[in-house]
């Protein structure tokens, strides 16, 4: 079922914009979306576009499927373009293929092993980060290389974690990729702030959206978040994309059309890892969106 209705905000008027939330190595999901795009008609004057909100790796188990599918998405869909944004866990792999001796690197190859880093590695057949430039090849590093913090249409704001309401926004998505993570304030950083950001209500505080756009996001995981219907996340000027999909095995997406906002979820039952159930319960998220 596709929910649709009308924002205050608006995309670029020659814009159609799909927009994919968290995938986490869970191929299945990001097919199924994807398929529902190609499906979809495309309308006469407007560009498609379609953005990855990013965190497509790690947790689950078909990172590089996951990889390969984004990057052939433009044909597939019919796209005019495709923009894949850095998640935090892109930032990871990008971080940990720095020279082994830059504390960056160092830093990010701790928190990665923690966190989707192995078995990213099983999947290309590697035991050891110092080889993944060459076992990833050169599609999916001109993929990884071609990633964008941010990315704006018309007033609506596409970013994987979300913006910072008391900082000014020019200056908050200026915060550089290649950083120091066991120094990183996460408050301070688009890819990584989650509840500073989910928290904030604009129309408390006489805002129309956060600093004049609508933000859709990622990152926080959708029944984790501090309101977890969609209609409540609208009412922050924000829509989070984030499924869960590692603990839920859902995933989301939206298209933007004008004004105009319609969501999808995606669904599978196994996770692909032998003895490992998704853990969480998924939230009634667009059943309430009228």
């Amino acid at each position: 079922m596709t929910h649709t209705l009308t924002l205050t905000f608006s995309v670029a008027p020659d814009a159609e914009i799909f927009a994919i939330g968290d995938i986490h190595g869970h191929a299945p999901l990001l097919d199924d979306l994807l398929e529902r795009i190609a499906r979809t008609p495309r309308l006469p004057g407007k560009r498609r576009i379609v953005v990855f909100l990013g965190d497509l790796i790690n947790r689950g188990p078909q990172s590089i499927a996951t990889l390969d599918l984004a990057a052939a998405a433009h044909e597939r869909v019919q796209a005019d373009e495709v923009v894949g944004l850095w998640g935090n866990h892109e930032q990871m792999l990008r971080l940990a293929m720095l020279p082994a001796h830059d504390p960056r690197c160092i830093s990010a190859r701790a928190l990665w092993m923690q966190h989707g880093g192995p078995g990213f590695l099983a999947e290309l057949g590697i035991g050891s980060p110092f080889a993944l430039a060459d076992a990833l090849g050169e599609r999916r590093l001109a993929w990884l290389t071609g990633l964008r913090p941010h990315f704006r249409s018309g007033n609506v704001l596409f970013v994987h974690g979300g913006v910072n309401p008391r900082i000014p926004l020019a200056a908050f998505l200026l915060a550089p990729v290649e950083v120091d993570i066991a120094k990183l304030d996460y408050d301070l950083h688009w890819a990584w702030i989650r509840y500073t950001f989910a928290r904030f209500e604009p129309r408390q505080e006489g805002r129309r959206g956060h600093q004049g756009v609508f933000v859709a996001h990622g990152h926080l995981q959708g029944h984790l978040d501090v309101v977890t219907r969609a209609d409540a996340q609208l009412a922050r000027d924000r829509i989070n994309l984030d499924g869960g999909s590692y603990s839920t095995g859902r995933a989301r997406m939206a298209r933007f059309v004008d004004d105009r906002l319609s969501l999808f979820e995606a669904a599978v039952t196994e996770t692909g890892i032998p003895g490992k159930g998704f853990d969480a319960v998924p939230v009634d998220w667009i059943d309430t969106v009228s």
